[in-house]
């Protein structure tokens, strides 16, 4: 069984529960330091993300096109879901629970459907779910994205671009949240705007430094976290930026900023190593 390791990681140990059924072992953590995601954010929709929120086959295949898959999306409509599921095992697919939507993978039907349900080893929460069709339909968006893993041939993903935008974006967000602290807002404006535009650094971004080992920059960023909790929990009247410190922020991105131009380099040496070992190859 696989279990999530760190925050909102359903996605991620779906994909490593799928690739079981591939003979690869793997978990969900192993595969987000792999593809380097505690160093990618991107802006998508009108929304900065990072960590677990990049999600879909443009992410996904980062890890899996050098290990010789990729991943298959298809959208679904509702009254085609269970037949085109039971046609396509295994299959990710996002349902909503209590706590949101959540992804789950598809494993069987016996005239229920059988799913693994990624939580936390020890969680009360099961592993397993399994559902009558009318209880799934009810769960499910009226056009699903199912995702599948396929072979093909092996293809290295470039990440150096990606990380060169990171560095962008990620500063991006830090400017529009100093922008958005300075100013009044409704007391409801601010939900509106909690993931797309604080959940990047104060959460994700938290939880991405952490499984880097960079612990002691992710705690700067969770007293941050902590300051915009308290604000939210309050009347939310006055501008945040008089109980949130916009210039730490600016501060602890900059810092975030020098890991991922870490990385960067890195990349860079290993694409000159890569050109020297082709040219001896001539000779």
């Amino acid at each position: 069984m696989k279990y999530m390791h760190f925050k909102a990681s359903c996605s991620y140990t779906a994909l490593a529960a799928m690739m079981e059924y591939h003979g690869t072992d793997t978990e969900d953590y192993r595969i987000a330091l792999e593809m380097k995601l505690p160093w990618l954010f991107a802006g998508e929709d009108g929304a900065f993300i990072s960590g677990p929120m990049l999600q879909g086959a443009k992410w996904f295949d980062l890890w899996l096109a050098p290990r010789g898959y990729r991943m298959k999306e298809e959208r679904v409509s509702r009254d085609k879901l269970c037949v085109f599921l039971r046609g396509h095992i295994p299959a990710m697919v996002g349902i909503r629970t209590d706590s949101g939507k959540h992804a789950v993978v598809f494993t069987g039907y016996d005239g229920v459907y059988h799913f693994i349900n990624p939580v936390r080893e020890g969680s009360a929460e099961p592993d397993r779910l399994s559902l009558k069709e009318k209880e799934l339909l009810c769960r499910t968006e009226e056009e699903a994205t199912v995702g599948r893993v396929a072979a093909a041939e092996p293809e290295e993903r470039e990440i150096l671009p990606l990380l060169q935008t990171s560095v962008r974006v990620i500063r991006e967000n830090c400017a529009a949240i100093t922008a958005f602290t300075a100013e009044k807002h409704d007391p409801d404006d601010y939900d509106a705007v909690t993931d797309s535009l604080f959940r990047p650094l104060l959460l994700d971004g938290i939880s991405m430094l952490k499984l880097a080992g960079e612990t002691a920059l992710a705690a700067e960023f969770a007293e941050l976290q902590q300051q915009f909790l308290h604000f939210m929990r309050g009347t939310r009247r006055q501008a945040l930026q008089e109980t949130f410190s916009a210039d730490r922020l600016y501060e602890l991105t900059e810092q975030y900023v020098f890991l991922i131009e870490r990385q960067i380099r890195e990349e860079k040496q290993k694409k000159r190593r890569g050109r020297a070992e082709r040219t001896e190859d001539l000779f």
